[in-house]
């Protein structure tokens, strides 16, 4: 039966063990028990090969010695020596306990000794870099590097502290030799002793912690009783980034110059693998950032895609509007239905007559239709028949040549000769004068134009588009517009709703108008709540082109914020505007009427003043009593 002698703290143990695996280590459960910290706690094995017995290292952080010599794998025989930190364990035979001193295999010269002890340095290091370069990760890189710091210096307990950017250094780990996590890590160790060689950048190793005159006022050593203690620098491109501390409570002097040197080998290589472990984590950190910013994105394509089908869809199925018209602002129900409109009316040729109140914005619907149609890339000319003579609107359409009026100096091209191929735009068509509406109709007719003082025709190919804020069918019942230039002009009808019948789309157009002016080099400025229900729930009789210059008003008065002082004052008051009765529509019972309208105005004002009667009543132009008076009356209390 193989026999194993152990010989550790002038004590020797003999164990006869038949097993084909023996294991040695500082573990309890380990076949073979050594108490020497520099054991790792699954140290070595002795393996039973048919008659052989092989000792085979279990990746020791200090590695097995056989004969003095450390060795990964070696076949036994009796009388041989294996070294376990301070502990040997003999095999099948060894010397009389009194005889190990003077024993030969024990002596060795001083010379060999300094050899062996440096040759056990670089196999120790080439052995904790093998470990560091096998850990990408900083966690669990730090804990390999405070378990080999602990287990190389015999030390009882280590401390890992790393600076945190500019925040104070902290201890990322704190093991002991059983490789446990230190409990209350941060009052376990001397943060003066650390903090001086953070500063210095030089190792510490006092002779004895408690009895050094260098800390005898700090607190924290007298209170942790250190017997030893050791601290080095992690230094790193030419700074120190943190330290190591490593102490004994028991024992005086447990740390020398040798283990100094090593373990400052060893703390130079981990600082080193603890940059490249937080860079390789930051590039995983950005990696996987990265990669859930792709899957997002994914995501969101997949998902606008998918509303997009849906969209298009739901479009063919309502009948919304196709064509996208980035001028036109608006979303609500009347403006849908003026862009479903649209869809058809770009698609063709025919004369157009659009028809609205002033400022609902004739001219961009006319600009849109040139724009989205099969006569886009011609020209596009506009001009407003109300602003000029029957003479000046004659020569600005058809033209003149040199002397046909005083002043005509040169020839020169009307719009519809400029218009050729394209659109030409009349804006307030029905303030034409009879006559002029009879040459229109003609240059309608016929396709061509006799410019004034002229004596030939010219043709030209030009789409009309015209505007009124009139109704013209009005007109030509009252023999005030032509008939047959009415029908000419009309083949297709676009009728724009006025502000007030689509006062959902207000915000949208006061942001729309707030970006012109903020691109124009105004600042950017932020509009009040109470100041965005106020707009909406004005009438604007004057409709896009009265709330464009509402915004520049808001804009020139404001500082960075908007609030309702700076609106108009009928603004301010919830004034509905002058709005255009229906005088064909039935007649309406008074006190109905004024019922039905004090509600609702009641009803915006306090919801404009969140409920602040006095400030409500305000707004309505009336005393606080008379509102409470009216509330009563409409139970609206």
């Amino acid at each position: 039966m193989p026999r194993y002698i152990l010989d550790e703290k002038d004590m020797r143990t003999v164990f006869d063990l038949e097993k084909p695996v023996i294991v040695v280590g500082r573990a309890a459960e380990s076949d073979i028990a050594v108490l020497d910290l520099r054991a790792s706690r699954e140290h070595c094995r002795v393996e039973l090969h048919g008659e052989q017995h092989l000792l085979v290292d279990l990746g020791s952080q200090n590695g097995t010695r056989l004969n003095g010599h450390l060795v990964e794998r070696a076949a036994l025989k009796a009388g041989d020596r294996i070294e376990i930190g301070g502990a040997t364990v003999w095999f099948q035979e060894a010397p009389p306990p009194d005889d190990l001193v003077g024993s030969e295999t024990m002596v060795t010269s001083a010379a060999a000794l300094g050899m062996d002890s440096q040759a056990d340095r670089l196999r120790r290091l080439q052995r904790v870099t093998m470990a560091l370069n096998g850990e990408l990760h900083l966690d669990p890189l730090l804990n390999i590097i405070i378990d080999h710091l602990v287990e190389i210096s015999g030390a009882e307990r280590g401390f890992l502290v790393l600076s945190q950017g500019e925040g104070r250094p902290r201890v990322r780990v704190a093991r002991n030799f059983e490789q446990e996590d230190v409990q209350d890590a941060d009052a376990g160790f001397s943060a003066s002793i650390v903090e001086r060689v953070m500063q210095t950048g030089e190792p510490i190793v006092p002779a004895n912690a408690v009895e050094d005159d260098r800390f005898q006022g700090n607190l924290s050593i007298n209170a942790i009783r250190a017997r030893s203690v050791m601290c080095l620098p992690f230094r790193e491109r030419g700074g120190t980034v943190g330290a190591a501390y490593l102490d004994n409570r028991l024992q005086m002097a447990a740390f020398g110059e040798e283990d100094r040197d090593t373990l400052m080998s060893l703390v130079d290589l981990a600082a080193a693998a603890i940059e490249r472990a937080r860079l390789y984590d930051e590039n995983e950190r950005r990696a996987l950032e990265l990669e859930e910013l792709n899957k997002g994105l994914e995501r969101r394509v997949d998902t606008q895609d998918r509303e997009l089908h849906e969209v298009k869809d739901r479009l063919r199925s309502a009948g919304q509007p196709e064509g996208v018209y980035p001028q036109i602002i608006g979303d609500s129900k009347t403006m849908k239905e003026v862009l479903r409109l649209l869809d058809k009316v770009v698609k063709t040729e025919e004369p157009v007559l659009i028809t609205g109140e002033s400022g609902t914005g004739k001219e961009l619907i006319a600009r849109a239709i040139h724009a989205h149609g099969p006569r886009a890339r011609q020209a596009f000319q506009s001009e407003n028949c109300a602003a000029l003579t029957d003479t000046l609107l004659e020569s600005e359409l058809f033209g003149h040549v040199k002397g046909a009026f005083t002043g005509a100096d040169r020839d020169r091209k009307g719009l519809f000769e400029l218009a050729d191929g394209g659109t030409l735009f009349l804006d307030e068509v029905a303030d034409m004068s009879p006559e002029m509406q009879k040459k229109l109709l003609r240059a309608l007719q016929e396709g061509e134009i006799r410019p004034v003082g002229g004596k030939g025709v010219k043709r030209v190919d030009v789409r009309i588009i015209s505007a009124s804020n009139k109704r013209l069918d009005r007109l030509v019942r009252a023999g005030e517009f032509r008939e047959d230039l009415y029908y000419r002009l009309r083949v297709l009808t676009v009728d724009l709703p006025p502000l007030r019948d689509r006062k959902e789309d207000v915000p949208a157009l006061v942001a729309h108008f707030m970006n012109l002016y903020s691109r124009a080099g105004h600042p950017q400025k932020v509009i009040e709540p109470g100041v965005a229900e106020l707009l909406q729930g004005y009438d604007w009789p004057g409709n896009i082109r009265e709330l464009e210059n509402e915004v520049k008003r808001m804009v020139a008065l404001s500082d960075e914020t908007i609030t309702s002082e700076v609106l108009s004052d009928h603004i301010q008051r919830g004034g509905r505007g002058l709005v255009d009765m229906d005088e064909d529509g039935p007649v309406q019972n008074l006190i109905d009427l004024v019922e039905q309208v004090e509600r609702r105005e009641i009803e915006k004002a306090l919801r404009v003043s969140k409920n602040n009667k006095t400030r409500a009543a305000d707004l309505l132009g009336i005393s606080r009593f008379t509102l409470q008076r009216k509330l009563d009356k409409y139970a609206m209390a």
